[in-house]
C-alpha cells in the first residue's frame, strides 16, 4: 500500500474534506541554490494540489495531519486505463491505417478519431463501475 500524507481541511459526520500536497521534483539535491531548473519552476508558482472527500472512522478537525493508503493494484489498474491502453491504441491504429491508407495526413486524422473514442469510452466505462477502489483510504492520524 502506498501511503501519502495530506491536511484535513473540513470534517463532517464521518466525512473529511482532505488535501494532499503537491510535489515538486526539485529542491532534494545539494545544487538547489545554483540551479536553472529550480528558478524556472519557481516562475510557474506553487503546484494546485486538489482536494476530495474522504470517509473517516475517527473524528478530526481543521488541520490535522493524516495519512492515506492507496493500494498498489489500484494505482495499476489506473495506469494501464489512462496511459497504456490509449498508448497501445494509437501504436495499432497507425501500424493497421498505414498498410492500407498512403496519405499520412488521412492517417494521423484517423489515428487521433481512434485515440478520441478510446479515451470516451474509458471514460463511459468507468462511469459505469464503481470508484471505490480508486479512493485513497484513511490509515492513521499523525
Amino acid at each position: 500500500m502506498m501511503i501519502e500524507q495530506a491536511t484535513v481541511i473540513t470534517y463532517h459526520k464521518g466525512v473529511a474534506t482532505v488535501q494532499c500536497q503537491a510535489k515538486s521534483g526539485c529542491g532534494g539535491c545539494a545544487g538547489q541554490a545554483s540551479c536553472g531548473t529550480k528558478s524556472l519552476s519557481a516562475l510557474a508558482g506553487e503546484k494546485f494540489a486538489p482536494q476530495f472527500e474522504l470517509k473517516v472512522d475517527q473524528p478530526l478537525t481543521a488541520g490535522d495531519r493524516i495519512e492515506l493508503g492507496l493500494a498498489e493494484r489500484s494505482l495499476l489498474v489506473s495506469v494501464f486505463w489512462l496511459y497504456l491502453l490509449p498508448l497501445l491504441v494509437v501504436i495499432a491504429s497507425s501500424l493497421l491505417f498505414s498498410q492500407w491508407i498512403e496519405n499520412e495526413l488521412i492517417v494521423a486524422l484517423l489515428m487521433l478519431i481512434c485515440t478520441a473514442t478510446t479515451f470516451w469510452v474509458i471514460k463511459k466505462r468507468l462511469a459505469q463501475h464503481t470508484q471505490s477502489e480508486f479512493v485513497p483510504v484513511f490509515v492513521r492520524k499523525i
